[in-house]
């Protein structure tokens, strides 16, 4: 049932004045709660902690840095430049459909490409991009995280380099290998 909002004024101006008429019994109260709990007092402080970090790698949060995914500025001008590389482009399939699946057409254009939101939100082929800027950036650093645990899952220890020499003929990827957000499918 929703409150009209007169009624939700008048529920909210009884409750601050009833917080400020009995403020020391609600702190003794949360205080004697808080000895009785330390573990959930501490899992609470910890949540806060890694949320103010940026180090919360797991939720559902799409907004994070990119220190958060340990990825620093050189190693992101390589993904970059990686991406671009047609022999690793089931990785870098695999990576945008892990960080969006109906934005997956956009973040590979992107990455690939080096095209910026504002020509992507809505693009010829692929339609609107079902995210906004900031979810799309985030996604697209989520991309380059997935890719960069894919390339180290495969290469890892094996001593491959990973970006060709200076000079070397570097295949670039086709725009029909691009694939199209789920959404565009639904419709056509």
């Amino acid at each position: 049932m929703k409150m009209s909002g007169g009624a939700q004024e008048t529920r909210e101006a009884y409750m601050r004045q009833y917080r400020s008429e009995n403020r020391d019994r609600i702190n003794a109260k949360q205080r004697e709660w808080c000895s009785r709990n330390p573990d959930k007092v501490k899992a609470c402080q910890e949540r806060c902690r890694q949320r103010k970090d940026g180090n919360m790698l797991g939720t559902s949060n799409i907004r994070l840095p990119w220190s958060a995914y340990g990825i620093g500025k050189e190693r992101r001008r390589e993904l970059m430049q990686i991406a671009k590389l047609d022999r690793y482009a089931d990785m870098v399939l695999a990576a945008a459909l892990k960080a969006d699946r109906q934005a997956a057409g956009h973040i590979i254009l992107s990455a690939t490409r080096g095209i910026p939101y504002d020509y992507l939100e809505y693009h010829d082929r692929l339609g609107r991009c079902t995210l906004g800027r900031t979810d799309f950036y985030g996604a697209r650093r989520l991309f380059f995280y997935y890719l960069d645990v894919a390339l180290k899952e495969k290469l890892g220890g094996s001593g491959e380099p990973v970006m060709q020499k200076e000079g070397e003929n570097v295949p670039q990827r086709e725009p029909q290998s691009m694939p199209q957000s789920e959404h565009i499918n639904k419709h056509q």
